[in-house]
């Protein structure tokens, strides 16, 4: 027995063949008869499986093994639409014969010699021959690291129960397809596989197509190489024009690419075959609106130092930089508004980019004078700074390129609820790191939700005592107070709920392909929250 997302769980594998394959078989024709799209949640695959063992009256020592087998019915149809050469299977080192065994280990795995004293040979020549690519492996590292690359698209895992516990976990927070097939002994030593049962994994394969993966290394790779010198000059004309040219300098000034990257990600999911010219203009236009944001927000906070180089009012002055944002966000409008598409797709493309630009104005200007006025916010004004101003960016970028693509009215409803829910938990995140590292803004009197969560927490004769610590600037008595009544936990936990929330808001997301991608985005930006 062990412990597991508070859940008292038994890992014992059935031992006898009848059994394993009686429990494996009704659970596929539970899944065929009630279909469940992944990814689905440690606590759902618990009741699945506590339905099924009540229904069919197995032993609570096979719970673990129910659950395992609940797993995998819902990601094998994901996993048998992947091909086989983007497929991994995943060995444990612990099949090999350990007293006749001749094979050498690298940082990698095991590199066998192929002397026919265990199964592994046999089975990794198979996966060779349809095109896997086999790792023979110890432990969740590898396993891990494999799945947090984002270069798998599937993996098949063979292994401890123990082990494919901790992969279902990577499997469903970075929602990469996984099948799990558990050793029939364990001990790390000697142990046996069902061969069979690996051979019947291996070689399931089928086309759908209704499910239709997107690969997020490719997409950002295409995104970014739309950001270089020979793409800005085709797009803008800065031959003429020394603004011009300073909105092109910038654009191609750095940054991580995330707000383009996510819009072509949508209009990819909606649009099988992607216009070329639009994913184009669609990149453009929300770097456009950003990086004009980032202008403005530089003078408004007087920030030197951009990607490590002078801002643009350092380089030039206030009014140029302020004239060049202008220039972006006009330029943002244009890219959309020639973009030969549909009429009436432009006009629900410029709606959705005028409220995210009013909405990030509003909230700017709120949080701007709530710093002049040296005010603590409540938490509902700071979350709805966090609304305005963060979820509103990412709601332009995912919405726009779902637009283009052609989603419909309810896909583009639960976009928005997801956009907000991760714009909130992004802020969130980034204001604990902040302070965790450094104490965060609030030494510089800017808005903090964890300042915001404190005073909400506190009682209402405390709350002048720390309005007055504030504005006198006495942050050692703040900072005390906020250990004093671990808000930092607190704090934690209420990002945790909006990365449910998020998650949660996907639950009915039919485009698979889209709803996994951002299962995934939600799993590398939060991983250690999710």
């Amino acid at each position: 027995m062990m412990i597991a997302d508070n859940i008292s769980l038994s890992l014992q594998v059935p031992e006898d063949i009848i059994t394993r394959n009686d429990i494996r078989t009704k659970v596929d024709a539970y899944f065929r008869d009630h279909p469940a799209w992944p990814p689905v949640s440690w606590e759902k695959i618990s009741e699945y499986a506590s339905l099924l063992m009540e229904q069919a009256g197995w032993e609570e020592q096979h719970r673990g093994f129910v659950m395992l087998c609940c797993g995998n019915a819902v990601w094998r149809r994901v996993v048998r639409t992947v091909p086989f050469r983007r497929r991994i299977l995943l060995l444990p080192q612990c099949l090999k014969n350990s007293q006749l065994c001749r094979a050498s280990v690298d940082n990698v795995g095991l590199l066998c010699d192929e002397c026919g004293h265990c199964s592994i040979p046999g089975i990794v020549h198979e996966a060779e021959n349809l095109g896997y690519v086999v790792v023979v492996s110890e432990g969740t590292t590898i396993t891990t690291r494999l799945i947090e690359s984002g270069k798998v698209d599937a993996v098949i895992g063979v292994g401890c129960m123990d082990v494919l516990q901790k992969m279902f976990r990577s499997v469903n927070k970075f929602a990469v397809p996984g099948i799990g097939i558990p050793l029939i002994t364990c001990g790390c030593k000697d142990t046996i596989a069902d061969l069979e049962w690996i051979r019947q994994e291996l070689y399931y394969g089928h086309e759908d197509p209704a499910i239709r993966l997107l690969n997020l290394n490719h997409i950002r790779n295409k995104t970014l190489s739309l950001f270089g010198e020979e793409q800005m000059q085709r797009m803008f004309d800065t031959h003429h024009d020394p603004t011009l040219k300073i909105v092109v300098d910038s654009l191609l000034a750095g940054g991580q690419r995330i707000r383009p990257f996510i819009a072509n990600l949508t209009y990819e999911a909606f649009c099988p075959e992607p216009d070329q010219a639009i994913l184009n203009r669609l990149a453009l236009t929300v770097e456009c609106f950003h990086k004009a944001s980032l202008i403005h927000d530089d003078i408004e906070d007087d920030d030197p130092l951009r990607y490590g180089k002078k801002t643009i009012h350092e380089q030039h002055n206030v009014a140029v930089a302020i004239n060049a944002g202008d220039l972006m966000i006009g330029e943002g409008y244009r890219l959309i508004a020639e973009s030969g598409l549909p009429a009436q797709t432009v006009v629900d493309c410029i709606r959705v980019i005028a409220n995210g630009h009013r909405s990030m104005a509003l909230g700017q200007g709120s949080e701007l004078l709530a710093t002049t006025g040296k005010r603590i916010l409540s938490m509902d004004e700071i979350l709805e700074i966090f609304k305005n101003k963060t979820a509103s960016a990412f709601r332009v970028s995912l919405l726009l390129g779902a637009i283009i693509g052609g989603a419909d009215a309810l896909t583009l409803n639960q976009l928005e609820r997801f956009s907000h829910f991760t714009g909130i938990a992004y802020q969130v995140m980034d204001d604990l790191e902040d302070y965790s590292g450094n104490r965060g803004d609030i030494r510089f009197r800017k808005p903090s939700i964890l300042l915001s969560m404190l005073m909400e927490e506190l009682p209402e004769d405390e709350q002048g005592v720390m309005e007055h610590a504030y504005n006198a600037g006495d942050f050692d008595v703040i900072y005390q107070c906020l250990e004093q009544n671990e808000t930092v936990g607190h704090f934690t936990a209420f990002l945790q709920d909006q990365l449910f929330r998020a998650r949660e808001s996907l639950a009915d997301l039919e485009n698979l392909g889209l709803k996994l991608a951002l299962h995934e985005i939600l799993g590398k930006i939060f991983n250690k929250y999710v």
